[in-house]
Order: C-alpha cells, then structure tokens, then sequence
C-alpha cells in the first residue's frame, strides 16, 4: 500500500487572500508527483503545521479533474482523478499537463488529455 501524504488546495481569498480557504486533504504520497505545481496543490510536510487547513470539509470543495493517460501497448487507457486549484483549471484544461506524466498505483503513465469530472 502507499504512503500517504497531506496536502491542501487554495479556495478564494482573490484580493489581500481575504476569505480564503484551504481545503486539506489526505492522498498516496506519489498521486501528486510531478504535477503538483500545474493543479496548485501543495504539500503538508512532516515540519509543516496544517494550522488553518480545513480537513474533512463538504462544502467549498476545489474542482476535481480527470487525467486520461496514453494508450497502453494492449489499447487500454488509465485515468485518474486530482483536485485541482480553481485558478488553475484553465490553463490545465488547455492542455498545461499535455507530455508530462503521471503516477496511478505507483506506476508511471504519460498523460494525453484532461478534463473535468463529473
């Protein structure tokens, strides 16, 4: 099983981050690897407080994209969903993770598209 990691995502707070929110959240330590920049996701160290994050909350959550990767050699294509900063969501969606990769179960995939998920 993988170890897992602490993160949070931004939420609001445009001007002076006023308002704003961090939704916390607990994920395999590998699922943000090399892309957590691009989707505004930042990790909670071991040295890290998380005073301030919210954990475990239902309502404002970030928006939650699926990342479809390239096909494998026997046709079949993984996906995997991510939260994603709202500020982000463009310039992920117009294609900012295209040639980079992505780890599902700890197994490295390079990623085609992504989209929102439903």
């Amino acid at each position: 099983m993988a170890e897992s990691g602490r993160f949070y995502v931004k939420l609001g707070g445009a001007v002076g981050d006023i308002g704003e929110i961090k939704f916390g959240f607990v994920a395999p330590k590998v699922a943000y690897e090399n892309i957590a920049d691009e989707l505004g996701v930042i990790s909670i160290d071991d040295d890290s407080s998380a005073r301030g994050i919210l954990f475990g909350g239902n309502y404002p959550k970030p928006p939650v994209v699926r990342i479809s990767t390239k096909k494998l050699s026997n046709g079949t294509v993984r996906s995997a969903k991510r939260y994603c900063d709202p500020d982000k969501v463009g310039r992920v969606l117009n294609g900012s993770l295209n040639n980079q990769k992505i780890k599902i179960n700890s197994r490295e995939y390079d990623i085609r598209q992504v989209s929102m998920a439903s």
